[in-house]
């Protein structure tokens, strides 16, 4: 059994759902303590627990500790299978933080199989709002063989949730991961993205400013096409916010902020453009989100994978110390033009 301190690194959830995910892929028992101590309200949230369970249902583990508030936890996984799930979040915990954990074993799968969640929250405060995984991190799996679609009916914002989304994950193409390379983005073709709010705001013309605000900006830096759609949707709860990608020849570079009472419109579309364009004119393939959520795919790819990054944030780092407790694996960090160039390699055991 691997014993994983909770409190290392940045603290946070990431641990409890990556050594989990690499639990059930491994088959290796799992003990984690001290989890999340750092934080204001230490222990397991609803959003853990939802994706604890769900990876947890799928290869038949034994569970210890998954309750809200456990500072402790003991997954001991079984075989994965494969078989639909139904994942039921009762707050407005974040969906793609949930999935963030589930999709790294549905790599396993030996068919196609479909998860319907019902409850939690499609965007939220400190977490990848699920457009972006859909639009982001999916193409860029598909890259590695790995298809994994996202249909949202119903957004949810906080404090109620109430999301209902759609999930299905196809068996990988050839068995494996492939590798990916990263190491040259290619020319810039295009900018697009997605301007969203909650019904109750289509009057103020909440995500019609927004995506305005950020198209003007966009436009007068860079000469490709750039599509910025302004979204409406009935949900249980008032928000709204902006995700942008840059689409390259060889990447997708995200970029997204969260709408705040108080701020206007113009202000948030704006700033999440500013924030692409940094990440566009850094020169890095991908952006320091997206670093970290790709670890643990290209630790289980098929050969040597590479990307670069402005930022190796401390969520990767701690992404990559996780990882190495359940894969062997070669990680090498360079500086190269300003930019950190990540390569991950798995051992491969005799």
């Amino acid at each position: 059994m691997i014993t994983i301190d909770g409190s290392h690194g940045e603290g946070g959830g990431q641990i409890v759902r990556t050594a989990v995910a690499l639990s059930a892929v491994t088959g290796t028992p799992l003990k984690i303590e001290n989890i999340r101590s750092r934080r204001k309200v230490p222990g397991l949230k609803a959003q853990h627990i939802a994706a604890i369970k769900a990876i947890a249902e799928l290869c038949d583990a034994d569970l210890k500790g998954a309750v809200i508030g456990s500072p402790k936890l003991e997954f001991i996984p079984g075989s994965i299978v494969s078989k639909d799930i139904q994942i039921d979040i009762p707050t407005a915990g974040s969906i793609g933080l949930v999935l963030q954990g589930l999709m790294i074993p549905l790599t396993k799968l030996q068919r196609r199989i479909d998860i319907t969640i019902n409850g939690g929250g499609t965007y939220g405060k400190w977490s990848p709002p699920l457009v972006y995984i859909k639009n982001i991190l999916c193409p860029m799996l598909a890259e590695m063989g790995y298809e994994i679609s996202i249909r949202i009916e119903r957004n949810g914002y906080y404090p109620k949730g109430g999301a209902r989304v759609y999930v299905s994950a196809e068996t990988l193409k050839d068995g494996k991961l492939a590798a990916l390379d990263l190491s040259e983005r290619g020319k810039l073709l295009k900018i697009d993205g997605l301007a969203h709010s909650s019904s109750d705001l289509e009057k103020a013309e909440v995500s019609s400013r927004e995506a305005k605000s950020a198209q003007e900006y966009l436009s007068s830096r860079y000469d490709v096409p750039i599509d910025i759609e302004a979204t409406y949707s009935e949900c249980y709860s008032t928000g709204s916010g902006v995700t942008l990608r840059a689409i390259f020849e060889n990447a997708i570079i995200g970029a997204d902020t969260l709408g705040k009472r108080g701020v206007r419109a113009e202000v948030i579309g704006l700033n999440t453009a500013k924030k692409l364009a940094e990440y566009i004119d850094s020169g890095a393939s991908v952006d320091v989100f997206l670093s970290d959520q790709l670890l643990p795919y290209m630790a289980l790819a098929d050969g040597r994978s590479v990307f670069t990054t402005n930022t190796l944030s401390s969520h990767a780092r701690t992404n990559m110390d996780i990882i190495s407790k359940f894969i062997e694996v070669e990680y090498s960090v360079e500086t190269k033009n300003g930019l950190k160039m990540v390569s991950i390699k798995p051992i491969k055991q005799s």
